[in-house]
């Protein structure tokens, strides 16, 4: 080879070289390596409400949850929340230790909630503390799950005429946030 050829070859080879040795660099250091993360659960702004016994109106409380997946794992941090009681001095409306035994979202926008029997046994009697529970309970989910048009209320499976006396719950309530 005379010198003016191997001129060009030489700086072919110089050239390949740098690209592969930039590659490698590339998939060494540079290149994103796809992993799996587990990320910390997220955080939710809900809507709860409370009683208020100076209006007898139930009252829009916001709190932050840890965002949950799945229509029964939300239904029972929001029935949590409300059971934790109000940060303002608000009533719960609710008693405590009512569980949330199954939840599932109808493709109509049905809510089907079956809860615990403490919610019969430990509500205080009365028109107005009935009320306040089931429309508590109602307005909390319809406002923080998407899709909630109403909530179908049965206690431990079964389907009840009444909560107690007063509020009928046969039927899908509709959320009714002026009560």
């Amino acid at each position: 080879m005379s010198k003016k050829t191997s001129h060009p070859f030489i700086i072919g080879v110089l050239a390949v070289l740098i690209i592969a040795a930039g590659y490698i660099i590339y998939l060494t250091y540079i290149r994103p390596v796809p992993i799996t993360l587990h990320p910390l659960p997220g955080k939710k702004n809900i809507t709860l409400y409370f009683y208020n016994p100076d209006t007898d109106t139930l009252k829009p409380e916001q709190r932050t949850i840890v965002q949950t997946a799945g229509v029964l794992e939300t239904c029972r941090a929001i029935i949590g929340e409300l059971e934790h009681g109000s940060n303002t001095g608000l009533t719960t409306p609710i008693p405590n230790d009512v569980k949330v035994n199954s939840a599932s979202l109808q493709p109509n926008g049905i809510l089907s909630l079956d809860l615990s029997e403490n919610l019969v046994r430990e509500t205080p009697e009365g028109s107005s503390a009935e009320i306040t529970a089931i429309y508590a309970i109602v307005n909390s989910i319809a406002r923080n799950m998407d899709g909630v048009k109403s909530v179908q209320i049965t206690i431990d499976g079964k389907l009840l005429q009444t909560l107690e006396t007063h509020i009928e719950i046969d039927q899908p309530i509709i959320p009714d946030y002026t009560k």
